[in-house]
Parts: C-alpha cells; sequence; structure tokens
C-alpha cells in the first residue's frame, strides 16, 4: 500500500538551488512545491497551508524572515527550516527568535537536512499527541456531565461542566511550555533533554486527567459510614472551623446547641461537609449585604424532634440576616447557581447531592428583609 508523502515548500530566489534540493527531497519521499519568491511562496502556503517550509533567509523583496513571521502569523504550527549562508549568523538567531525550527548552512549536506525535516515532524507529531489528548479530555467531561443532566436532571450543571472543559482546555494548551525543552533536546541531539521532556508533558496530562476524575466524583454515590453519635458535635466543629472567616467577614457566628448528647445514627463526616458549605455560604452572604458589621449575624442551631410516626429527627438550621437569593431561589434550587461574585454553587450542589445519600431533606426559606434560613433534617440512618 503506497503511503501519501507529506508536503513540503521549499523556497529559494536560486533556480539551481531550487532543482537540486527538490530532487533530493523528492528522493527522502516528500511531495515538494517550489517558490523562488517570499511573495509566491506566501501565496502558496496561504492556499495549500504545508507543514513543512525550506526557505532561504536572504531573498530580494520579501526575505526569509518576512515570510517566517506571515507563515507564523497565519499557521503557528507550520514548521520552519531556514538556509543560511556563511557569516549570516545573526539573521540565523533572528529567526529563531521567530519561531523557526531550525537553520542550515549553505551548501546544505544531504544528512543534515535529513535529520532537521525528522526533528521537524517529531516535533508536529507531540503536537498532534497534545492536541488529541486535550480533546480527550473535553469528550469525557461533555459525556460525564451529560450523565449528570440525565440522572440528577439539574439543567443547570451542564453549564457549570462546560465552563470546568473551558478551563481544562486552557491548562492543556500550557503544555506547550513543555515543547521548549523537547526542542532543546532535539536541537542539540540530547536524549537527557528529550526525556526530561517527554516526563514534563506525561506529568501535565496526568494532572488534568485527575482534574477531569475529580469533577466525576461529584456524579458517584458517596459511600456513608453510619455511627451512633453526638449530633452537636458535627456543629460544633464547623462552628470552630468557620470562626476565622466570619471575623474577616466581619460577622458574628452564633451557635445554638438544643440537639444534646444523646446518640444519633448518623453519618457525622457527610453533616459535617453539608453544614460547613451552608454556613460559609451563609457568612459570604452577610459580608456582601448592606448591613453595617455590627448587625451582620449567622446563627448555626441544632435540635431534635419527632416526625408523625414517632421517628426521631435531628434538625440543623442555618439563619443568615443577608441579602437573600434575590429572587432567585429556584434558579438556586435547581443546579449550579450562585449570587456570590466568585461562586460557582458547586458548593450548595455538593449539599443537596451529600443531604440526599442521607435520606435527609434540605429545605430553603427567605424571610424578607431578613436573608434566609436553611433546615437540614436528618433521620437514623
Amino acid at each position: 500500500m503506497q503511503t501519501l508523502s507529506t508536503p513540503l515548500l521549499l523556497v529559494d530566489d536560486e533556480e539551481g538551488i531550487l532543482t537540486v534540493l527538490s530532487a533530493l527531497l523528492e528522493d527522502m519521499g516528500y511531495s515538494v512545491i517550489t517558490a523562488a519568491s517570499g511573495r509566491k511562496a506566501l501565496d502558496l502556503f496561504t492556499t495549500l497551508t504545508p507543514p513543512l517550509v525550506v526557505t532561504d533567509i536572504k531573498m530580494p523583496g520579501m526575505d526569509g524572515i518576512t515570510l517566517l513571521r506571515r507563515i507564523k502569523e497565519t499557521a503557528k504550527g507550520a514548521e520552519v527550516i531556514m538556509l543560511t549562508g556563511h557569516g549570516d549568523m545573526d539573521l540565523a538567531v533572528e529567526s529563531l527568535r521567530h519561531g523557526a525550527g531550525d537553520f542550515l548552512n549553505k551548501p546544505v549536506s544531504d544528512a543534515a537536512l535529513e535529520v532537521a525535516l525528522d526533528r521537524a515532524k517529531q516535533r508536529i507529531a507531540m503536537r498532534e499527541t497534545l492536541r488529541r489528548h486535550t480533546e480527550e479530555l473535553e469528550q469525557l467531561v461533555e459525556q460525564r456531565s451529560r450523565e449528570l443532566l440525565e440522572s440528577e436532571r439539574f439543567a443547570a450543571v451542564g453549564e457549570t461542566a462546560a465552563s470546568l472543559a473551558h478551563t481544562i482546555k486552557n491548562i492543556a494548551g500550557a503544555l506547550e511550555g513543555t515543547m521548549f525543552v523537547l526542542e532543546k533536546g532535539l536541537e542539540l541531539n540530547k536524549r537527557e533533554y528529550f526525556e526530561q521532556g517527554w516526563q514534563m508533558v506525561r506529568a501535565d496530562i496526568t494532572r488534568l486527567r485527575n482534574l477531569a476524575v475529580g469533577l466525576l466524583e461529584l456524579g458517584r454515590p458517596r459511600p456513608l459510614h453510619a455511627a451512633p453519635c453526638d449530633p452537636d458535635q458535627p456543629a460544633r466543629e464547623v462552628a470552630e472551623l468557620a470562626a476565622i472567616r466570619a471575623d474577616g467577614a466581619r460577622t458574628r457566628l452564633e451557635l445554638s446547641l438544643e440537639a444534646g448528647p444523646a446518640p444519633f445514627l448518623m453519618d457525622s463526616q457527610a453533616v459535617h461537609h453539608c453544614l460547613l458549605n451552608l454556613v460559609l455560604n451563609a457568612i459570604d452572604a452577610c459580608a456582601e449585604s448592606d448591613r453595617p458589621p455590627e448587625e451582620r449575624l449567622v446563627r448555626l442551631r441544632s435540635r431534635r424532634t419527632t416526625a408523625a410516626d414517632g421517628s426521631p429527627r435531628v434538625i440543623y438550621s442555618v439563619e443568615d440576616n443577608g441579602p437573600g437569593m434575590q429572587g432567585n431561589l429556584e434558579a438556586d434550587l435547581a443546579g449550579f447557581h450562585s449570587d456570590k461574585k466568585e461562586g460557582s454553587g458547586i458548593g450548595l450542589f455538593s449539599t443537596r447531592k451529600t443531604a440526599r445519600e442521607m435520606g435527609a431533606e434540605l429545605h430553603f426559606s427567605e424571610r424578607e428583609g431578613e436573608g434566609v434560613t436553611v433546615d437540614l433534617t436528618l433521620r437514623p440512618l
């Protein structure tokens, strides 16, 4: 089966050099396109966009440096190899600053040209590998986001997942920074540079994959660890942890523990997770209110009650006198939504998910002009 040859644009204003190098490159397996001027070469590149370009630096009219810069403006990933005469070292170094992949002195040796082109093709292949990894990560996030939408029926999940996917894409774009080490290794023909750069790429891809896995964890059930415990203890611990945030927000945090120490069968860590999210949200809401600091208040309460069927319940209440949900109560409860300036809504989403897994009820109510009350009602596990 015949394989397709790689397109290559060869540029030189000397007809003899074009003829000799064109024949050499075709023998190496390239499909050669020739141009006798920088202007003609730019027109051909714009039309055909070959991945490889070999061009002379000194040419009348549009010189090789200008051609290089115009090519990089059109296709940043194109690999350009510069041909220089003796004494043109300053121009060669300048070409590297403008994105040239390599430079060769005239007269060009067959072996040096072949090595330079092989390196260029390796750089192209590595960039393609990075692009595929990025696309696979985006597809993975998109797929899992659809599954979350179908299972949880939260219409806002898709928007947040798309935002997360965009963040991952931006991080993946930074992977090209590691290409410097790889290219340096290729340029200097030092294997240790190449190995170091490739390990950097692998490590960055692993970090990206871990980010995606972290997102997927939102859609998986959390195993519960039920044990008899003092229901006031999680509230006490949350108040201690949130005290610093409350001080920074110039908000008073009150704790009212009425449930008592009698053991209640519950997952204390899951309750702690829910209460901490709710209390921190309430403190942030107060910090953004128009109230003077001495009037800002968040209250965390615990108490016991009995359901209609006679079974025991523990209720935790988080009250704040912040600005409320500003008419967006339904949106806040539908999915990823936040009225905070820098909020993502993920904390509330995670709290609701954890509450459902415990079989608990989460109830929000607004007090006109007096903020929001959130009740977390637990039944024994």
